[in-house]
C-alpha cells in the first residue's frame, strides 16, 4: 500500500509541476500579448488559451491539495470535538468528497473522450484551441482525488502502517 500512495505521490507532485509550467505559459501569453498591443500589432489566441491553461491548473492541483489536507475545512468546530466525533465527521466528509470528485470525473469523461475523438475546438475568435486537454484534465484530477478521499476513509475508519506514511517532501506541517 506504501508503493501505491508514493506513486500517487509522486503523480501529484509531477502534475503541480506541470501546472508550474502551464502557469508560466499562460503569464508568457498574457506578457506577449501586451507587448503586442503596445507595439500596435495584433495578437490572438490568448483568451482560448488562458480559458483552457486556468481549467488545467485547477484540476491537476485538486489531488495535491486534498492529499495535503488544504481543502476548506472549519478546524476550530471539530477540533472542539472528542476525536471519535471529529473522526466520524472526518469520514462523512471523505466519503462526500469521494462521490462528488468521481462524479464531476464521470460526467466530464464522455464529453473528454468525445473531444479527443472529434477532435473539437473551443474558440470564438480566429484561433481554435483542442478542447481535450481541459476535459481529461477535470476527469484525471477529479479521479485522483476521489482516490486519496478514499485513502482517508481508511485512514480514519482504521490505523493501517500505511497510514503513518509522512512523505518527506511535504512541509512538517503538512504531513499526514
Amino acid at each position: 500500500m506504501i508503493k501505491l500512495l508514493k506513486g500517487m505521490d509522486s503523480s501529484a507532485r509531477m502534475m503541480m509541476v506541470l501546472t508550474a509550467f502551464c502557469a508560466f505559459g499562460a503569464s508568457f501569453f498574457i506578457f506577449v500579448e501586451i507587448t503586442a498591443r503596445f507595439l500596435g500589432l495584433k495578437f490572438y489566441g490568448t483568451a482560448e488559451y488562458i480559458r483552457n491553461l486556468l481549467i488545467v491548473i485547477v484540476f491537476l492541483q485538486l489531488p495535491f491539495a486534498v492529499r495535503t489536507r488544504s481543502m476548506l475545512a472549519v478546524d476550530i468546530m471539530v477540533g472542539a470535538l472528542p476525536k471519535r466525533v471529529a473522526d466520524r465527521i472526518g469520514i462523512l466528509g471523505a466519503v462526500l468528497g469521494a462521490l462528488f470528485f468521481f462524479a464531476v470525473g464521470l460526467g466530464a469523461f464522455e464529453p473528454a473522450v468525445t473531444a479527443w475523438v472529434n477532435n473539437e475546438m473551443e474558440g470564438e475568435s480566429v484561433v481554435d484551441v483542442p478542447a481535450w486537454p481541459g476535459r481529461f484534465s477535470v476527469v484525471i484530477g477529479c479521479w485522483m482525488a476521489s482516490l486519496y478521499y478514499l485513502l482517508r476513509i481508511v485512514e480514519l475508519a482504521s490505523d493501517p502502517p500505511w497510514a503513518r506514511y509522512v512523505d518527506p517532501t511535504l512541509p512538517p506541517q503538512q504531513h499526514i
